[in-house]
């Protein structure tokens, strides 16, 4: 009895020391991701913007995708690849006329889940509002449908719709957004004139936050695109490199105007702009920028 005893004090001592050191194991593993989660914020912090949207650590503005689904845990992975994507996402349980004019999205996704219009026949009749809508603003539609509905669907009339058996990798779905993001007719709603400023071939879309430089979209960081809309809502003033620290960054400035100097830079760099034959911005040595007018080429 009393070598068993021993046996059994053994094998308490040998699951007592494989515990501890599981533990220790495991707030090594803490303690190493907490360093690593420092050394990114760490890392992130020393980076400028333009550096962190390069690293695809900051997303640039971006596309607005609204997904109305009445069932949100249905498109949640959809919604997380979207965002991932650095898409603007939007998700609401019912469309509503209202919301897509003043959020403006460049695309809808409609989860036409059957279970829930299962008492007004096809589940694509409840989208004929949407679909109208989304027609009359030029926004492209694109509908979730289960498989027996799609395999159903008769020939109800979709427009310009594109459908979606779902659910379905959420990178699919990404793909074929790009796709109808890519293939969407420019200029085909009109925007109302006090929702623009606009200066030469430049135009910016205050509401979508969004900028074209003769037709084609140009992807900014939150700071470029304040700048830029701040140049162009001047009267062609020059700016102070102090006022443009104030007015764009917030902060009562009284040195590192070379802050300013890197983001005109940048700004030029993604507009095609040069210092030297400036289109857009001119320098004014000694003081700040201004708007270029047609003597400065």
């Amino acid at each position: 009895m009393r070598d068993e005893a021993i046996i059994m004090d053994e094998e308490a001592r040998i699951r007592l020391a494989s515990l501890e050191q599981s533990e220790a194991e495991i707030r090594i593993d803490e303690s190493s991701m907490k360093a690593e989660s420092s050394l990114n914020q760490d890392e992130a912090a020393s980076l400028s913007e333009e550096e962190l949207l390069q690293n695809g650590m900051l997303c640039s503005l971006t596309q607005r995708v609204m997904i109305i689904s009445p069932m949100p845990e249905r498109v949640k992975s959809l919604l997380v690849a979207l965002s991932s994507e650095c898409f603007d996402v939007f998700s609401l349980h019912d469309f509503n006329k209202s919301m897509l004019q003043s959020l403006q999205p460049e695309l809808l996704v409609y989860d036409a889940i059957p279970v829930v219009h299962a008492s007004g026949g096809n589940t694509l009749q409840a989208g004929a509002e949407l679909l109208e809508s989304a027609e009359m603003h030029a926004v492209p539609v694109l509908i979730l449908l289960d498989q027996k509905s799609y395999d159903t669907r008769g020939t109800f009339a979709l427009g310009t719709a594109e459908l979606l058996v779902w659910p379905a990798k959420p990178e699919q779905a990404v793909k074929q957004i790009n796709r109808m993001l890519l293939n969407r007719p420019t200029g085909a709603a009109k925007v109302p004139a006090e929702d623009i400023r606009s200066f030469k071939d430049i135009e910016i879309d205050l509401k979508k936050m969004t900028v074209d430089r003769a037709g084609q979209r140009i992807d900014l960081t939150k700071t470029e695109y304040d700048l830029l809309l701040h140049f162009i809502s001047s009267d062609g003033s020059v700016l102070t490199r102090e006022s443009l620290l104030d007015t764009v960054w917030g902060l009562q400035f009284y040195g590192g105007s070379n802050l300013v100097d890197a983001h005109i830079k940048s700004l030029r760099k993604k507009l095609k702009d040069s210092a030297v034959a400036p289109k857009y911005i001119v320098t004014v040595r000694g003081v700040g920028y201004r708007l270029a007018d047609i003597r400065d080429r």
